[in-house]
């Protein structure tokens, strides 16, 4: 449908500007974003923000460290002092006689953290004619234009446009599966009584289930009542992700799956109204009488929580004994069972070669209230394995899974979690691949480390119980391939060296792909293809049916009577 008040505009010609940065042609901007006025644009270059005011593009993706204004007149931004945190050096193999080093800086655990500070800048003209400090929390500051002929009183913080309430998310109990996280409004100066303006809050929620993500909105004056307002509004769309205009006027719909992903712009009074900007029409069309697998949802329960399973499987499966490949992610506060639409190599994997896909949320996962989220931190891996092998039980039972044939695939603490799973087994898995492993906690950030673990000075048995290197005489006979790139700046070469050494001694039984001066996400497309390749086929050689071991595995009956 299309909205009355909208017209759509022809597409514009492209113009091409240079950003051009301080360092000339070779320089690697790490960041640039738009403002929310006109052309603003700002952009990260060697640790410094840069605002330019009249640029055409968006350039590059990441996580910002600035955040805009409403009105685009103020920059908020981090500052970030590395000098006392240990640098890291990686190096760089490619291009040169002689090997070059990079050096950043890194606090893995235990170590100097960055002192961070927090600055606001007025990219208009002003002066500032007072600053007051109103109680020991608020300050107020007076702004003055370039003219001089108008001025602002700003207290600090502002919540709301008034500055008379703000919002947060706090724990509320939500009958016997413990505390969930709502929307709470709060006056700023409580001892003042005040009623606070009508209108909507706009929030995504699980309430339909678990994997999906819908947009509600809700009433906060009287009954707090709330409404769905993407629950059956576009075909095939369970799982959102929405974004509203500065005015709340209209807001873009992500549709994420479980169909093939598309883009919509709502009005937001009236949702049934919008434009449709993206529909991944070509897409739709590809795969258009393919063999796509089947997807299941289960809830499995265990003790005093329920496991969530998601599992792929080919058209047909039940006519035969299928492999089954575990994709294990189990990072805390993660989802992997969700409606998302995906379409990598693993779902390649499902339907040419007929192999049952699985994913499994523990729980830790999001989405389960904090009741379950407050397990112990420290038992990082132990609660995690003891999920994943409960659910892989289960997953053994069915008529169709053929349990000789089970692998599992995994990505830094997916993989570290994949070779604590092995390690915890005696050769349950028929084989493993470990994508840049985490396999020491002390050799990792400490932002993720110490908030799971605690300090390594005061917890070296737990980070000792959590190291993978610690089970390396586990890993002796399993077979598995582990693939890492040199310049891994995430979870860096150095844990795979450290594993690849201990294993050497015991004369363990591995494979090894390494991909030089590449990074936790392969760039070169040779080496994304060649990665892909090589997972398929270790996979396709590990998994397929061989006739000769299932006679030799399987004794007849006769034996069996004797």
């Amino acid at each position: 449908m299309e909205m009355e008040d909208e017209e759509m505009q022809p597409e514009l010609d492209r113009v091409l500007l240079e950003l051009n940065p301080p360092a000339g042609e070779k320089a690697m901007i790490q960041y640039a974003a738009w403002g929310l006025q006109g052309n603003q644009l700002a952009y990260v270059f060697e640790g410094d923000i840069y605002y330019q005011p009249e640029m055409t593009k968006e350039v590059l993706l990441t996580y910002p460290a600035y955040w805009w204004s409403k009105d685009g007149a103020r920059l908020a931004y981090l500052t970030i002092n590395n000098s006392a945190t240990p640098q890291m050096e990686i190096p760089h193999f490619l291009g040169g006689v002689y090997p070059s080093n990079v050096f950043f800086p890194y606090p893995k655990a235990g170590s100097t953290i960055p002192t961070v500070s927090l600055f606001v800048v007025n990219l208009y003209d002003r002066y500032i004619s007072m600053v007051t400090w109103i109680s020991s929390t608020q300050l107020a500051v007076r702004w003055l234009n370039r003219a001089q002929n108008q001025s602002e009183l700003c207290e600090v913080p502002l919540f709301s446009s008034d500055g008379s309430w703000f919002y947060l998310t706090l724990p509320a109990k939500q009958g016997a599966r413990g505390e969930f996280r709502h929307i709470a409004s709060l006056p700023a100066q409580p001892a003042i009584p005040s009623v606070p303006p009508r209108f909507l809050t706009y929030f995504l929620s699980t309430e339909e289930s678990r994997q999906s993500r819908h947009l509600y909105s809700a009433d906060l004056e009287g009954i707090f009542q709330r409404q769905c307002l993407t629950c059956n509004l576009l075909d095939d769309c369970n799982f959102f992700k929405a974004e509203f205009s500065p005015n709340q006027t209209y807001f873009t719909l992500y549709c994420l799956g479980p169909g093939v992903p598309k883009v919509t712009v709502h009005n937001t009074k009236d949702p049934s109204r919008y434009i449709v900007l993206e529909d991944n029409t070509p897409l739709s069309e590809t795969l258009e009488g393919k063999r796509l697998p089947e997807t299941v949802f289960k809830t499995l329960a265990a003790d005093n929580h329920d496991l969530h399973l998601k599992l792929s499987l080919p058209q047909g499966y039940e006519a035969h004994l299928l492999p089954l490949l575990i994709i294990v992610d189990g990072v805390p506060g993660s989802q992997s069972v969700t409606e998302e639409f995906a379409m990598g190599w693993p779902e390649v994997v499902a339907s040419t070669h007929d192999v049952a896909l699985a994913w499994v949320d523990g729980r830790s996962g999001v989405g389960r209230g904090q009741k379950i989220s407050s397990v112990d931190p420290r038992k990082l891996s132990s609660l995690r394995v003891k999920d994943q092998l409960g659910v892989v039980e289960w997953l053994m039972q069915l008529p169709y899974i053929d349990d000789r044939r089970i692998a599992l695939y995994g990505k830094a603490f997916g993989g570290y979690l994949s070779l604590k799973m092995l390690a915890a087994t005696d050769q349950l898995f028929k084989c493993a691949a470990a994508v840049a492993p985490i396999t020491d906690f002390k050799l990792y950030s400490a932002a993720f480390s110490e908030r799971y673990l605690g300090l390594p000075a005061k917890e070296e048995h737990t980070y000792l119980t959590a190291s993978v290197l610690e089970d390396v005489h586990k890993l002796k006979d399993e077979n598995f391939l582990l693939l890492h790139g040199t310049a891994d700046a995430r979870v860096h070469f150095q844990h795979s060296a450290e594993l690849l050494s201990r294993l050497v001694k015991v004369e363990a039984n591995y494979s090894l792909q390494l991909y030089p001066d590449e990074g936790h996400i392969l760039r070169e497309r040779r080496s994304v293809q060649h990665s892909q390749r090589t997972l398929v086929h270790y996979l396709h050689t590990c998994l397929r049916h061989n006739p000769l071991l299932a006679s030799i595995e399987e004794p007849d009956e006769d034996e069996e009577d004797d």
